[in-house]
């Protein structure tokens, strides 16, 4: 089932790419989280920078199409928390922009097994049957760190109430 839905979510980023105008490619990140599971059951976080510190490294990448309307779609495929895979998707509509700094809110989820994530009191998650998935809500502050007329290189900042992540975007104009 998992693979027709990666399919399906392949289809319409394709689909609503027929009219875009950026293209965005986003790699890695930092995730410090500002809650964390705890509890005797608890698993601890993977790749954590500082034990203890709740900052980790993530394996993530996503990728991105801007319609003229200002608004993004795009899949997310990589490691959660706990280095286990996920995928998902996002939806991204730009509320500020300037040369060097823009804002959006952004919406989305990412699906993960039941058997890599965290249960313990404190976790964050939902469910629809067997279909187990983080929600995603928040707003990103991205900073363009390098401009030129064939590619933008920007700190992408997504900003949630459970936690944050830092990664480094590069955006082709199409």
């Amino acid at each position: 089932m998992t693979k027709i839905l990666k399919l399906l979510i392949l289809l319409v980023l394709f689909l609503t790419g027929a009219e875009a105008r950026e293209f965005s490619y986003i790699v890695g990140g930092i995730t410090p989280h500002l809650q964390k599971p705890d509890g005797k059951y608890s698993k601890p976080l993977c790749n954590e920078l500082s034990e203890g510190s709740g900052v980790i490294f993530t394996d993530l990448k996503s990728f991105r199409m801007k319609d003229s309307d200002n608004s993004q779609w795009g899949i997310l495929v990589g490691e959660n928390s706990y280095c286990k895979p996920i995928w998902g998707g996002t939806y991204s509509y730009e509320i500020f922009s300037n040369e060097r700094v823009e804002i959006q809110s952004t919406l989305g989820f990412y699906h993960f097994d039941e058997e890599g994530f965290d249960f313990s009191e404190g976790a964050y998650f939902s469910r629809l049957g067997n279909f187990y998935f983080v929600p995603i809500v928040g707003m990103e502050f991205n900073f363009i760190l390098y401009a030129s007329k064939n590619i933008e290189v920007k700190m992408m900042n997504l900003i949630t109430p459970v936690i944050s992540h830092h990664s480094i975007g590069f955006i082709f104009p199409i």
